[in-house]
């Protein structure tokens, strides 16, 4: 028997935050990346790199149904993920879509297929205070005086670029290699 939607759900399927769950090219790259990141003395906090497809499938159908007026009766049955999306009313499909929606801390429409099912992706929170002082995958030495102070500076931005880490700049943790 399928269980209800809801936000029991949100724990289920965790998404990985080990660099060693990406493709192994991208890996490498990210690996690099955080290393002089972190020589430089920036904080960087991993959020999400791999999430299974099944985590994909709750995080973007509950968008749907909370968001985008999905009719909860059409969503597709995924086969690892016995979940029943109807309620007793429509009012109360939505209602646990949106707690879904809450506890997965959803800021972005969630995609089924994404660079993160994919193991192309990484969302990160990275921070430094003064001046970050850092090398490009060339050895060119950045020094990085002005703001923001975070993953959203174009400079530090440049410098993942080097190494094939790329920004989306519309989603402020994430970054992959193709800036998708």
């Amino acid at each position: 028997m399928s269980e209800l939607s809801g936000p029991q759900w949100c724990a289920r399927f965790p998404s990985s935050k080990l660099t060693s769950d990406l493709l192994p090219d991208f890996r490498d790259r990210v690996d690099a990346f955080l290393s002089v990141m972190k020589n430089a003395g920036a904080r960087v906090s991993i959020g999400d790199t791999y999430r299974p497809p099944e985590r994909a499938y709750l995080m973007h159908w509950c968008c749907m149904i909370a968001d985008s007026g999905q009719d909860p009766a059409a969503v597709p049955a995924m086969a690892a993920v016995d979940i029943a999306w109807v309620h007793d009313s429509i009012a109360d499909s939505r209602s646990a879509a949106t707690q879904m929606r809450q506890g997965y801390q959803i800021k972005f429409p969630a995609a089924l297929t994404s660079r993160h099912t994919q193991r192309r992706a990484i969302d990160m929170t990275i921070s430094w205070t003064g001046t970050l002082t850092i090398n490009d995958f060339d050895g060119q030495t950045h020094a990085i005086a002005d703001g923001p102070r975070n993953g959203s500076n174009p400079d530090l931005i440049l410098v993942g670029k080097s190494f094939g880490v790329i920004k989306l700049v519309t989603d402020p943790p994430h970054w992959s290699d193709d800036g998708h």
